[in-house]
């Protein structure tokens, strides 16, 4: 994967942080620091020389690469780069899904507000002043244009701040974006980025919750059948020589297979951050339903 690829995601994966509880970040930095950093730094170290070193015992043109498909049908690093774009895809769709509801909720209360201004109001035929002495009388010529007055104090100066009970816009529009608060009713204007879940009462609020769970039930899927995938492939151990009989080998024969140890650590590794990943899934899941 190339550097531009693993930016990308990881940038994806920072705004998901904002939308998410804080079991759901711990689990971000699981994924990124245990999954990503590793993957990429240390696993493709390890295996940069996995084929080219991995050499049998016969002089038969083609036996090697035969050997190494039977040994090994997915390479160690392909199978988790693919496992980690798979696992975040949930996680990046409940990220559009929940930018783009909130993006429409906001535009519907900016809407709102602007409905909410007050407009100019007309002043009744009785309340108008009488006209001054010598003018002509109005009152033959038909229904006139109401005179329009602004509902503004007129003791106001241009500019001057609003009184403690009305509400700007941007304020209106600031209290949608970052709805949360205490249990007494109120909006509570939070810091942060518009959005900006920090758990289960803002999630429930935005009318998330369902999208939520329903990616953490799916995340939890995925990372079960990844962890039969790799045990059915590699099993818990990488084996220090691969007995090998397939055409065009003359026979069986034995190949060798390039740092059997640190393959072994590396792969009992990944199998302990999918089970930590798995088991912040559970936790996040009944975090959401009791907590």
């Amino acid at each position: 994967m190339t550097n531009m690829s693993w930016s990308f995601l990881t940038r994806l994966l920072e705004e998901i942080h904002n939308h998410s509880t804080f079991v759901g970040k711990v689990w971000l930095t699981v994924l990124v620091v245990f999954r990503i950093v590793l993957t990429a730094v240390g696993g493709e170290s390890i295996y940069s020389d996995e084929q080219s070193k991995f050499t049998c015992n016969t002089r038969q043109p083609g036996c090697d690469n035969v050997c190494y498909d039977a040994f090994a049908p997915l390479s160690h690093v392909r199978f988790w780069v693919f496992q980690i774009v798979v696992i975040s895809t949930p996680s990046v769709m409940y990220l559009g899904y929940a930018v783009h509801r909130l993006a429409r909720a906001s535009e519907q209360e900016r809407r709102r507000a602007l409905r909410r201004r007050p407009g100019p109001r007309r002043l009744p035929r009785a309340q108008l002043p009488p006209p001054p002495p010598g003018w002509p009388d109005t009152t033959d010529l038909g229904e006139a244009e109401p005179i329009l007055a602004l509902e503004e104090d007129e003791d106001e100066e241009p500019g001057a701040p609003e009184g403690p009970g009305e509400d700007t816009e941007e304020e209106r529009t600031e209290d949608v974006a970052a709805k949360g608060g205490g249990g007494d009713g109120k909006t509570v204007v939070t810091p942060g980025p518009a959005g900006q879940h920090d758990g289960r009462r803002r999630i429930q609020r935005e009318g998330l919750m369902r999208v939520y769970v329903a990616q953490l039930v799916v995340r939890a899927a995925f990372e079960v059948a990844f962890l039969v995938g790799q045990y059915l492939l590699y099993g818990f151990e990488v084996p220090p020589f691969f007995a090998c009989s397939r055409q065009p080998c003359p026979h069986v024969v034995d190949c060798f297979v390039s740092r059997p140890t640190e393959k072994t650590v590396f792969l009992l590794v990944m199998y302990v951050v999918s089970c930590l990943c798995l088991l912040l899934n559970l936790c996040e899941m009944a975090h959401l339903v009791w907590g």
